[in-house]
């Protein structure tokens, strides 16, 4: 289905194109004249470039900023993103730190009374530092 929406939008554009280059040609007059020959001299200098490999500096330093930029704004998002889960963790930690139910009282559960070892009523067969 992809594919489909993207041969209709590439056929579309291609069709406007050649209407728009028919509808000059019948005005004898460009759109945007000092904007396209500009932009028709970066072209011709990029393609020199990529056919001859030698890409101008002015090109280089351009794609080295704009691909520094990329990469800083992605890193810069990504440090966002964590810091907002970090924040929810926390206060979802305070909120279970602040909710734990008090044992004040209570006996333990059966399980863990089996689990756990019986512990001496009166201490004599308890370990001390001195028996040891």
């Amino acid at each position: 289905m992809d594919a489909a929406i993207t041969f209709f939008i590439s056929l579309v554009l291609l069709v406007a194109f050649i209407v728009f280059r028919f509808w000059e040609e019948k005005r004898a007059k460009r759109t945007f004249p000092n904007v396209r020959t500009a932009v028709d001299s970066v072209v011709a200098d990029m393609y020199h470039g990529a056919v001859t490999g030698d890409i101008p500096k002015k090109y280089q330093t351009a794609a080295v900023h704009f691909f520094y930029m990329l990469v800083h704004d992605t890193i810069v998002f990504l440090v966002e993103g964590l810091r907002a889960i970090e924040r929810l963790l926390s206060q979802l930690s305070y909120r279970l730190r602040r909710s734990v139910p008090s044992a004040n009282g209570k006996e333990p559960s059966a399980f863990l009374k089996t689990i756990t070892p019986e512990k001496p009523a009166d201490g004599a067969n308890a370990k001390t530092p001195d028996s040891i």
